[in-house]
């Protein structure tokens, strides 16, 4: 119930814009250009 309560509170701050809701990480994603590089080295 306090997780539900809690949750409930925190998606109404962010809804609002009292909390700015969480960025997502960037996933690096290995190119070929990266794989020729390392390859150069």
């Amino acid at each position: 119930m306090k997780l539900w309560l809690e949750t409930l509170a925190w998606k109404l701050g962010v809804m609002l814009g009292l909390i700015e809701p969480p960025r997502l990480q960037p996933i690096p994603i290995r190119s070929d250009e990266q794989a020729r590089y390392r390859e150069k080295r």
